[in-house]
């Protein structure tokens, strides 16, 4: 198994060959034309607009962790915060670790079940983009918005691995909340080795605890209707960021435009969900570039586009944000990673090791 080390440099080479792909059929010409003409003035309301996403986030993770607790807003929004500026800067998605730990040592909740409230988090992220793009495509395709040819046949055969992923793991989270497979996840854990049986029971059963909010189908229509305003949050950001390029000439009208602003949000953001790169750059980039490009947007204004949202509306200002309240809490992200490892034998069974804060 990679270490940390060697997952962040191959984190760290996947964006960059990504990245090189992105840039190697465009245009430097084009692509600095199209920088330089950018209306900025939308930035700051497309990146508000990102922060009120993460508002619906902590909202939902609310209702996610309510088995487990009670739990405030105030309290959850900087600590998701926190989570995807190490999400960004980690290797292999340790931010949902970081998260959820810090989460338990803010909270004095189990950090293993917090940890089961996140996979719901990005399984309902997944089956909403996958709902959003089913809805964008299909009207797209009826408005003849796509370019001849733009669609190949390894972008549906992608979407259908993807969508058969996401609906995979939610059967699969669903299954492993309901009572009926506690009889088989004891029989998997008695065939683990007596020495270490006793933490790994102790982890799957926090774990579950966590998927307890899954345990009926008006909790799934819950879920999905609080990950809703989430990404229409930010596709509104995404829209914004269009007119700053200049994105929106080469739609026929607003409605397809919108249309073009859904399947993109799903597009870039579900290329993302794998943790092969380091903070999602180059995934993002490429799909966003060749689903704008697929729709007809010239590849100078599709990659300046693609790298203006991604790197500077999306990646920076949730980073700036999560340091400035890890210096707050007086908190560095390094002993948050180690909160996050398993406890050591002198720590409460199921909590992480304390971390000393300034109080917020």
């Amino acid at each position: 198994m990679l270490n940390n080390r060697n997952a962040f440099w191959l984190g760290v080479a996947v964006s960059l060959v990504l990245l090189a792909l992105l840039v190697s059929r465009v245009n430097f010409g084009e692509l600095a034309t199209a920088l330089r003409s950018a209306n900025y003035v939308y930035a700051a309301p497309a990146i508000a607009l990102y922060f009120g996403a993460v508002y619906f986030r902590a909202l939902r993770w609310r209702y996610l962790l309510s088995p487990l607790g009670s739990f405030r807003v105030a309290r959850l929004y900087p600590v998701v915060i926190i989570g995807y500026t190490a999400n960004n800067l980690l290797p292999a998605r340790l931010g949902e670790l970081v998260r959820s730990y810090y989460l338990a040592q803010r909270e004095e909740c189990s950090g293993g079940a917090a940890l089961g409230t996140v996979a719901v988090e990005r399984v309902y992220d997944g089956i909403t983009l996958l709902a959003l793009a089913a809805l964008a495509f299909p009207l797209l395709l009826a408005a003849d918005a796509f370019t001849p040819g733009g669609i190949g046949a390894s972008a549906w055969w992608l979407a259908g691995i993807v969508a058969v992923v996401f609906l995979g793991a939610l059967v699969f989270l669903t299954l492993a909340a309901s009572p009926r497979l506690k009889g088989a996840i004891e029989w998997m854990l008695a065939l683990l080795p007596s020495r270490v049986r006793p933490k790994v029971a102790g982890f799957v059963g926090r774990f579950v605890q966590g998927l307890l909010v899954l345990n009926s189908p008006r909790k799934h229509l819950a879920v999905f209707c609080l990950s809703a305003p989430v990404w229409l949050a930010e596709g509104a950001m995404y829209l914004l960021v269009c007119y700053s390029f200049g994105i929106q000439a080469y739609f026929s009208s607003f409605g397809v435009l919108l249309l073009a602003v859904i399947l993109l949000t799903a597009t870039s953001n579900l290329a993302t969900a794998l943790p092969s790169s380091i903070g999602g750059i180059g995934p993002f980039e490429v799909v966003a570039q060749q689903t704008l490009a697929a729709l007809g947007v010239g590849l100078g204004p599709a990659t300046a586009y693609a790298g203006f949202l991604h790197l500077v509306a999306l990646w920076l200002p949730v980073n700036l944000a999560g340091l400035a309240l890890l210096w707050r809490h007086n908190i560095s992200l390094r002993r948050l990673v180690r909160s996050a490892a398993p406890p050591t034998a002198a720590a409460r069974p199921g909590q992480p090791p304390v971390l000393q804060e300034k109080a917020p």
